[in-house]
């Protein structure tokens, strides 16, 4: 009939839309591993009822496209009807065509030629011209699987060819705009995220930049996020505001947190314009867009000030064992690094150059709705260093950290140099953690320890070092009792709680992949908080499998890895950063449970949790579990080999009247203040 469309072979699929869904998942199902790298995959997208689909620059009505202008009037998520701006973002692994050559590292690898010829399969043929990986350091195999975001990518490897310096290797001013799928807005339109893993063999992360996002879009107590991570044919519709909670205009990144993904090209560009543009039409209800806000903290909110340094030095995860161990096919598990660089407090660069000395990441700590300034002076031997910050509000054009896009100025400090970034911990983020990053040099940065975080608890909470008393709100701790301000009504219902901050990093590429051969062991820089407490070394020193979790090694009697102590019956939250991963993780507590959204009514009750690359997760629990009952519990990550590797540790649940820690009944921020008077600097713990 006219109009229909017409092959030589064809089927005709029905389905009927009886619901709001959201983005639905298709693919060929006959040659699958062949075609999908090819394009073989595709979504349906069920749009609210009545909407209309229309081109954002010329507004003519669409039929497809992965960005569109929604024009409507129905609810699409919790609080938001009407229309929106829409980007469907399919991620994707296992393309040859953005596959990268890994050849350098731990071991070292092949001769370009025999890596291209090693890697090839049926359907898998990589080009000849394939690129070198932008990450050095990534472990195993000899090329990456190739990512990308609807068949898009814009290479990093391609960009530092051009340009060989890492901190432009985003901005638009030097690059142009990158080749993958870009969304503009006006100030205040809403946005769908709707992402898809359309393929094939790894999990990914999806991380946006200065914008939170539900990832329960129709739930008031869902948690608010901007990086979440996704498996296989999983998908997401994820609804937030144009410019974020702090509303402002400027160019924003959106990508893919795995490391070799990210290379590979997986990352782009969220452009927001506070004026009208001739190629961007406006929305309904959203005709006259407002001009950005001038000031990122309310009038009136407390600020917290911080003097941060980033310094080189040298990091040994376990001191009681060799700096790599061999585990298979002349891999190795590295347990030192002796390039490292961290962020520090000023007051701790001494300490931390000290010899011996074992830092954990730098731990911040603020309260919802305070004004965060962090002066960072970068004192590394060469390269530029920054501060980006993932669940927090910040000025793109000034405190974002990367230089993305159009956005002016240069947003990473030369060597010597510094620069005052602001951040305001809005209460929409609530009880929370914010990730940061490097991106003076994500390429090598990171990976090497340049990396931290600012943990946003309670409006009004003091934070107390737990075996001291003394207060540390100002300091750098991966620990301390967060004590509650009950003056404020909204603290009413809560209780003083211990908060832990642990960083998970990895860097092996290969294991879990579809390629021969199937490796069981972890290699490459792995850790927790720069530390790590292998199996092997443990049964060097006389553990057998049935008591590795013991005190079996005669050195000491807890791991190396942090140990994380509470009396039974304590609220304990634990912050779990996904600092640098090449591979999504699972994180576990033994004995103990915990929702999966913090203040979600009936929400699932869960005792492992997953995340990845740039993610954040909580895990907020009452020691001894449901009877209290005292013990040593373990936390660990619940993927074996990574567990074989060293990422576990101790949980000790304490009795009541055991003094190593100070109980939390009856402390009060007032009580913590005078405790604290003329403590000294040493409240700047780094390493108890």
């Amino acid at each position: 009939k006219a109009g229909h469309i017409v092959s030589t072979e064809y089927v005709r699929y029905r389905w009927w839309v009886d619901v709001d869904m959201g983005l639905v998942f298709w693919h060929d199902h006959a040659f699958g591993a062949t075609t999908w790298p090819h394009g073989g995959i595709g979504s349906t997208i069920v749009e609210p009822w009545g909407s209309t689909y229309h081109d954002p620059t010329t507004g003519k009505q669409i039929r497809s496209g992965v960005v569109a202008d929604i024009h409507g009037t129905e609810p699409f998520a919790y609080g938001r009807n009407g229309s929106f701006r829409e980007l469907v973002a399919q991620l994707h692994d296992t393309v040859p065509h953005t596959a990268q050559l890994v050849t350098e590292g731990n071991p070292p690898g092949l001769s370009r030629e025999n890596a291209i010829a090693a890697g090839q399969s049926i359907s898998f043929q990589m080009p000849k011209t394939m690129q070198m990986v932008a990450f050095p350091h990534l472990n195993g195999g000899t090329h990456t699987t190739g990512g990308g975001f609807n068949f898009r990518a814009a290479s990093l490897s391609a960009r530092l060819l051009s340009n060989s310096d890492a901190s432009k290797m985003f901005s638009s001013k030097v690059h142009g705009d990158p080749s993958t799928p870009m969304l503009r807005a006006y100030l205040g339109d809403s946005i769908v995220f709707r992402i898809l893993h359309g393929m094939m063999n790894e999990t990914h992360t999806f991380v946006v930049s200065g914008h939170g996002y539900r990832p329960e879009r129709y739930d008031r107590d869902s948690r608010v996020t901007n990086a979440l991570h996704i498996g296989i044919a999983e998908r997401y519709d994820l609804a937030t505001t144009a410019g974020g909670y702090q509303q402002m205009a400027g160019d924003y990144m959106y990508y893919d947190g795995r490391t070799s993904h990210l290379s590979e090209g997986s990352w782009g560009i969220i452009r927001v314009h506070d004026k009208l543009q001739k190629d961007l039409k406006v929305l309904p209800g959203n005709e006259k867009p407002k001009k950005s806000s001038t000031q990122l903290c309310p009038s009136g909110a407390p600020v917290k000030n911080f003097s941060v340094v980033a310094v080189n030095t040298s990091l040994k995860f376990n001191p009681n064992t060799e700096d790599e161990i061999e585990v298979d096919f002349e891999r190795k598990l590295q347990l030192a690094n002796a390039d490292a660089k961290i962020f520090v407090l000023e007051g701790e660069v001494a300490k931390a150059a000290a010899k011996g000395h074992s830092p954990h990441p730098l731990t911040l700590r603020a309260n919802i709705g305070e004004c965060i300034k962090i002066k960072l002076t970068n004192r590394l031997k060469k390269g530029n260093a920054s501060l980006h910050a993932n669940n927090i509000a910040f000025d793109p054009l000034d405190s974002q950290g990367i230089n993305v896009g159009n956005n002016p100025g240069d947003q990473t400090v030369a060597p010597g140099k510094s620069k005052v970034y602001t951040f305001y911990a809005h209460q929409d983020y609530n009880i929370n953690g914010a990730l940061l990053w490097d991106f003076g040099n994500l390429t090598g940065n990171v990976r090497d320890g340049l990396f931290g975080g600012i943990i946003i608890g309670p409006k009004g909470s003091i934070y107390r070092d737990p075996e001291t008393g003394k207060d540390i709100s100002l300091g750098n701790s991966w620990k301390a009792d967060v004590i509650i301000d009950k003056s404020y009504p909204e603290n009413r219902n809560l209780e003083n709680y211990r908060d832990f901050a642990l960083y998970f990093q990895d860097e092996d590429n290969i294991l879990g992949t579809s390629f021969m051969p199937y490796l069981q062991n972890v290699a490459g820089l792995t850790g927790v908080n720069y530390r790590l407490e292998p199996w092997s070394y443990r049964e060097d020193e006389g553990c057998e499998l049935g008591n590795m979790f013991t005190a079996c090694v005669a050195a000491a009697s807890d791991p190396a890895t942090p140990t994380l102590k509470a009396h039974a019956g304590d609220r304990v939250m634990i912050n779990i950063f996904g600092a640098h991963n090449e591979q999504n993780q699972m994180f576990n507590v033994d004995g103990h449970q915990w929702r999966r959204h913090l203040n979600q009514e009936n929400s699932d009750m869960i005792d492992v949790e997953e995340f990845g690359g740039g993610e954040y997760i909580q895990a907020f629990i009452k020691a001894g579990g449901t009877y209290n009952n005292p013990g040593t519990y373990l936390w660990l990550n619940a993927r074996t080999p990574y567990q074989q590797a060293g990422q576990w540790g101790y949980f000790k649940v304490l009795p009541a009247g055991d003094r190593s820690v100070l109980p939390l009944g009856g402390a009060s921020p007032t009580g913590v203040k005078s405790a604290s008077k003329d403590a000294g600097d040493d409240v700047l713990s780094m390493n108890r």
